[in-house]
């Protein structure tokens, strides 16, 4: 039996190059999009897609793709640019109609196509692999990764005000400048034309100051429902997959007000490891590789239903891995930290729907990285954020949640825990005595500060366990110090293997960076912009 693999890049960059919501969203419908054609061009040609799972949903489709049959490398590439292409063209072709040339500055004309065929041609790495196992074919496919063989685009005139990198798309950009002509001049009319597109698309979808690259137009051209429409048209079908647009998209304006959002990653533990082990361990590798990945995709389906009405978005959840954002739009009361941590109380249960099990009979643990983060903080840094926070909780030991409190001017606080001991933020007591909603962070976090300012937090824990008893109660303290390290089937707070660590300073980095952590999501109003503590990463 010969089992095929195929996948495509960029994928993280192409996802990180996003400004706004609609943004990312776009950027993983794409991705999506692109999977279902190669996954719906092999099913026609009469081969069996193991993975990913074909439920009835585009949105969250992994790209990389295990078919089980010879499937040519020319049908899957053609059947990858040939709905990249068609989005390409149907896009560009919804620009000039709602910006027609008799609306440009006088004897201006669009001379762009050249440009955007040559993003339809040359936008994606593809690669390829064949062999007579599934994991040997995704070895293959691996290797082939490794070996780059990509065409760049070259492009004239100014970057892209959002990448950075790639060219400012308008009408003339395929145009060499003349000798004559001044940089000054060719900005200006770059610039006149990026406020009439604004105008000929909406303000919502291209504020009047962007200045996109072709790509990064297409993300934002895509869901409009002239577009949507003309690619579900009777002569495309059975040619390119139907499109399924969102029933509603509002972007959130993380520019205007003082509104601070909780932006989380999530990646499962150890999956590779669980699908090889099953494999070892006598069962069928095609059948529990199509099980697993259908019981994915139906969580990542239903993932978005669990989040609430007006509390965030779903940006994508395909396989094992989902990107989210927890926000309320104006004029409803902004979400603050404690409404963050309540729903991540839940997490774990949810996570826990997919119902799989590794070989040792547990359930398949997840990790997450939560970015709590300031209004102002461009989106590309706050996602890079969130990645840096889910390799975070990867290398604190995995089933584990990273809290990262995210400040204007990029410095953040962090803190890790398991899941089985993150409500422990629930048994705060002040010296008050007050806990929940109405308990003072403040009183541990000055406590901490002042220990830390006297250096008393050094070379010993039994300061800040007395302290973390105090405010915590002796039954959490009696928990933190006996699961420190995993034992007893608890994955422990600080991690796996106590050998390598220094247990001191560990617990005491722990104890403090939940003070500081907590003090900033249990405030009563929004976090102050700048970290309190002079420590902060």
């Amino acid at each position: 039996m010969v089992y095929t693999t195929v996948t495509f890049a960029p994928v993280q960059g192409f996802i990180e190059k996003s400004r706004k919501l609609r943004d990312l969203y776009g950027s993983s419908f794409i991705l999506s999009y692109l999977s279902r054609a190669v996954c719906d061009a092999a099913k026609a040609d009469g081969h069996v897609v193991i993975s990913p799972a074909l439920i009835s949903v585009t949105q969250g489709t992994p790209n990389q793709i295990v078919i089980r049959g010879n499937f040519s490398e020319v049908a899957a590439h053609e059947a990858l640019l040939q709905a990249w292409k068609a989005v390409v063209d149907i896009c560009r072709e919804e620009v000039e109609r709602r910006l027609p040339e008799s609306l440009l500055p006088s004897g201006s004309r669009y001379s762009w196509k050249r440009v955007w065929d040559a993003w339809g041609n040359h936008a994606w790495e593809f690669f390829y692999a064949q062999a007579n196992s599934i994991t040997a074919a995704r070895s293959h496919l691996n290797e082939t990764k490794r070996s780059r063989a990509w065409t760049g685009i070259n492009w004239h005139g100014e970057s892209s005000t959002l990448s950075g990198a790639d060219a400012i798309a308008w009408y003339g950009m395929a145009e060499k400048m003349h000798p004559k002509d001044s940089a000054a001049d060719q900005h200006d009319k770059i610039k006149e034309y990026c406020e009439l597109l604004s105008k000929a698309l909406t303000e919502e979808i291209l504020d009047p100051t962007e200045q996109l690259s072709i790509p990064e137009l297409i993300k934002r051209v895509l869901l409009l429902d002239e577009v949507v429409k003309t690619l579900n048209r009777d002569d495309y079908q059975g040619k390119i997959p139907k499109i399924e647009a969102p029933k509603s998209f509002r972007s959130v304006n993380r520019y205007d007000g003082a509104r601070w959002t909780g932006w989380f990653q999530g990646d499962g533990d150890s999956i590779g490891n669980f699908l090889r082990s099953l494999k070892d361990a006598g069962e069928d590798e095609e059948n529990a590789l199509s099980e697993f990945s259908s019981a994915m995709m139906e969580w990542g389906k239903n993932f978005p239903l669990f989040l609430g009405e007006n509390i965030g978005r779903i940006i994508y959840a395909g396989g094992d891995d989902f990107l989210g954002i927890l926000f309320r739009n104006a004029p409803a009361p902004a979400l603050d930290g404690q409404e963050i941590l309540d729903w991540f109380y839940k997490f774990p249960e949810i996570w826990q729907r997919h119902k799989r099990i590794d070989s040792s009979g547990k359930l398949l643990t997840v990790s997450v990285g939560l970015v709590w983060a300031a209004p102002n903080i461009p989106q590309r840094d706050v996602l890079q954020h969130c990645k840096d926070a889910e390799q975070a909780a990867k290398r604190g030991g995995r089933d584990r949640l990273c809290l990262r409190v995210l400040f204007n001017g990029g410095n953040y606080l962090e803190w890790i825990c398991p899941w089985w001991f993150l409500d422990v933020m629930q048994e705060y007591r002040d010296r008050d005595h007050k806990q929940g909603q109405d308990a003072n962070w403040g009183h541990l976090f000055e406590d901490i500060a002042t220990l830390e300012a006297r250096h008393a937090l050094t070379h010993q824990s039994d300061v800040s366990l007395a302290l973390f008893a105090l405010y915590f109660g002796d039954a959490r303290r009696q928990q933190l110090e006996t699961f420190l390290w995993s034992k007893n089937d608890k994955t422990g707070i600080l991690g796996h293997d106590a050998s390598t660590q220094d247990e001191t300073q560990r617990l005491n980095d722990w104890i403090c960076n939940l003070a500081k952590v907590g003090f900033h999501l249990h405030r009563q109003k929004a976090p102050i912009n700048q970290p309190m503590l002079s420590n902060a990463v």
